[in-house]
């Protein structure tokens, strides 16, 4: 069943709600979509609706909302605090970790982070991965889009620790896996924070500040992994544990 998003609406049972233009695109001239197809609506903040196509033309596509649908959304409070990653590897974190149900990504710069950004590639790649984001989100039915914050320094994330239980995948931490931390109780406020470091990895002055500030390293086993491969696999891993990877699945 198709899927949108109207961030600004305010979903109600019998309305009629007008596709954005990006969706209204897709869905007239990719999905060929007709009056009496079935799609679903969100609001990105937690609603959806299932709703009939009333309308669809090349001008405007118009949707009749109907009964609730159930948010596919995972208890688990994560943030994603992502070091700049060359290539399409960034993209590729962004839209696996929002299909694995994070709720916020904060894009850093950290020592060895490749590339460095000027302002204008800054906003052409924020806008980028905002759309990535909506496309992952919907494809997977998220009932939230994730949140996506401007680049960081490493330096004004520290704050964020105490705040949320802090897990750093660290390729010279030997005696603490991330299999026996996601062993204890999640933490009350389901709030945690995942540090996944550069393809160069962290430096030492960087896992001590994370540290100090209240951060775990951890490692995720016996090999080291690319910065994509770690990302998803501490995500997968923290939903196996503490989120909602037990909850039973919707195919279609």
């Amino acid at each position: 069943m198709p899927y949108f998003y109207l961030e600004e609406e305010q979903l109600v049972k019998g309305n009629e709600i007008t596709l954005n233009e990006e969706d209204l695109k897709h869905a007239y001239r990719v999905l060929r979509l007709k009056p009496g197809d079935h799609a679903a609506v969100s609001d990105g903040r937690g609603a959806v609706k299932y709703g009939v196509i009333t309308v669809s033309e090349p001008e405007i596509v118009r949707v009749r909302l109907e009964h609730d649908l159930p948010a596919a959304e995972s208890p688990l409070e994560l943030t994603l605090v992502q070091s700049l990653a060359k290539g399409e590897k960034m993209e590729q974190v962004i839209r696996q970790t929002v299909e694995l149900g994070i709720k916020r990504i904060i894009p850093v710069v950290t020592a060895r982070s490749v590339p460095r950004l000027d302002s204008s590639k800054e906003e052409k790649k924020i806008t980028r991965w905002r759309s990535i984001i909506r496309s992952a989100a919907a494809q997977c039915r998220r009932a939230y889009l994730p949140q996506l914050e401007p680049l960081h320094g490493l330096q004004s994330i520290l704050p964020l620790i105490a705040a949320s239980k802090t897990l750093v995948p660290y390729e010279r931490e030997g005696n603490a896996p991330l299999v026996e931390v996601l062993s204890r109780p999640k933490p009350k406020n389901k709030a945690v924070l995942l540090f996944i470091g550069p393809e160069g990895g962290f430096n030492s002055e960087e896992i001590k500040a994370i540290e100090e500030a209240g951060g775990i390293t951890v490692h995720l086993g016996p090999r080291i992994l690319r910065t994509e491969t770690a990302a998803v696999a501490a995500v997968s891993m923290l939903q196996a544990a503490w989120g909602d990877f037990s909850a039973k699945g919707v195919l279609s």
